[in-house]
């Protein structure tokens, strides 16, 4: 019999999860890296999963409409072009105001999406790395101004964006992998993902370490990578430190579900990157790679052999081809460890 969707929000979740056998045959790792590949998502990343929940959960709720609310954003990634993309497959007008750093890739797709990319006053988003998550606010606020029917979908404090990831990312996971997970890997942007997928996992199954990688601090601040204002780790940054918790992280992100942190240089990044697409084929975004030099040295540990690692992949590379990640820089990556 065959089969016709409906539409593009029938395509959300159940993305494969590849074991990278050749890559850890090269590379002779004790542990196993199998990586949850976001990409195969209809808009092509894991905020799919979290863009639709939340619009589909404020519908149920009777807070929105497509006839006469027009969704609002502020972000530089892909939140901003699944939310596009959802929007005009629901029929909603969707306005988002657009961080430093966005790559040239993405800015054409919400162009493609026909999305209405607003025009907020540079001190407002300067005010967002000089006060943090909290002046995330004073930008939406912006926003909504002239607006009849706004809606902020609230990315970093919206528990929809937890829910996403708790009801299916989290049991997709282990249900795939037979419960056999024993690492879970995960940055942090929003929080969302790393929250719902280690609170489901380790409510079945507690001993599951939960780990999460942090671009190096220096990196991020004087990495010179063309077009790249932030230093390349697009989608996550720093959440903690000796002190606990930076003023960089969000609401939805839970630090008791936490293991480790693990900082993670842009050179090992992209080191990452080039084994994985040159061993497996794979070409997956920075904030993958990130993730994936995390499980990499993790599965050097002898303390790890045998044991399944899942890194998160949010996005493949294609979204930063303007960047140059493709190309292997050897002056940068020649002392990697791995």
């Amino acid at each position: 019999m065959g089969k016709i969707y409906n539409s593009i929000t029938e395509l959300v979740g159940h993305t494969p999860i590849v074991e990278f056998k050749r890559l850890e045959e090269k590379l002779g790792l004790k542990g196993r890296i199998a990586g949850k590949l976001e990409y195969f998502n209809p808009a092509g990343s894991h905020k799919d999963r979290m863009a639709l929940e939340i619009i589909e959960a404020a519908e149920e709720r009777g807070e929105i409409s497509p006839d006469k609310t027009t969704l609002v954003e502020f972000t530089s990634g892909n939140t901003g072009v699944a939310m596009a993309a959802f929007a005009a497959a629901k029929g909603y007008k969707f306005k988002i105001g657009l961080q430093n750093g966005v790559s040239v890739e993405r800015l054409k797709l919400l162009q493609a999406y026909q999305a209405e990319i607003a025009d907020v006053p540079g001190e407002l988003i300067a005010g967002v790395f000089e006060k943090g998550i909290a002046a995330f606010a004073d930008v939406i606020e912006y926003m909504e101004k002239g607006v009849e029917h706004p809606f902020s979908t609230r990315q970093l404090d919206n528990p929809d964006n937890i829910n996403a990831h708790y009801k299916h990312t989290g049991p997709e996971i282990w249900e795939d992998t037979d419960g056999q997970v024993d690492i879970f890997v995960g940055g942090v942007g929003t929080g969302g993902s790393t929250h719902g997928v280690s609170k489901f996992l380790k409510e079945k199954k507690p001993e599951v370490k939960v780990v999460i990688t942090q671009p190096q601090p220096e990196d991020v601040v004087n990495s010179k990578v063309k077009g790249a204002e932030d230093g390349g780790f697009h989608g996550i940054h720093q959440v903690h430190n000796d002190d606990g918790l930076t003023p960089m992280a969000p609401t939805n992100f839970n630090g008791d579900l936490a293991d480790e942190y693990t900082f993670i240089s842009y050179a090992e990044t992209l080191r990452a990157i080039h084994l994985l697409a040159k061993y497996e084929g794979i070409f997956v975004g920075a904030s993958a790679g990130a993730s994936l030099a995390v499980a990499i040295k993790l599965a050097q540990k002898e303390e790890n052999a045998g044991k399944l690692i899942v890194p998160l992949l949010p996005d493949n590379g294609e979204r930063y081809l303007s960047e140059d990640l493709q190309n292997v820089r050897p002056e940068l990556e020649e002392n990697v460890g791995f």
